[in-house]
Formats: structure tokens, C-alpha cells, sequence
């Protein structure tokens, strides 16, 4: 993460309000019922164990890759988890 300099903010693709699974609520505090997708799968991505990413790339496989690459603060097991599961189901 960038802490000094201009660094520029990133777009969200995945805008589309989505209702927060019981087992993910934990990760998403500010939110009662419903989130942006892109904040839920972050959120699992930088917070969740295993199991839980596993579970949320199966829920939203094309949405999870493509954040996966887009953001660099996932870690990169995470990255490599999502890379595999993608070509193993191509």
C-alpha cells in the first residue's frame, strides 16, 4: 500500500447491492442487510479463512477472479487460491 505520493483511487466494478450471507456478516459491520458486491468479496478476500473463499468464489466465480487481479492488497495465496480454482474449472 501506498503511503506517500499520489496514488489513484480504484473503481469499483461491481456496484450491484447483493444480500449479506449470515456467515460473511461478521466482515461487513457497517452494513445491515445488503452490500456492494465488490465490498463483500473484498472483505471475504482480506478477512475470510479457506473455507470461506472458497465458498465465495463459488457463489461469484467471474467477480472473485477478476477483483482478485484488479486489487494489490490481496494476499498472494489468496491470488494464487483463485488463479488455480479458475483454470482447474476451464
Amino acid at each position: 500500500m501506498k503511503t506517500t505520493g499520489f496514488s489513484q483511487r480504484i473503481k469499483w466494478d461491481f456496484k450491484k447491492k447483493v444480500a449479506i450471507p449470515p456467515q460473511f456478516k461478521r466482515y461487513l459491520w457497517d452494513y445491515e442487510n445488503e452490500a456492494s458486491l465488490e465490498i463483500l468479496i473484498i472483505r471475504v478476500f482480506q478477512y475470510g479463512n479457506f473455507d470461506e473463499i472458497r465458498e465465495i468464489y463459488q457463489l461469484y466465480p467471474q467477480e472473485s477472479y477478476k477483483i482478485a487481479c484488479k486489487y494489490e492488497d490481496i494476499k498472494r495465496g489468496v491470488k494464487f487460491w483463485i488463479k488455480r480454482w479458475k483454470t482447474s474449472t476451464n
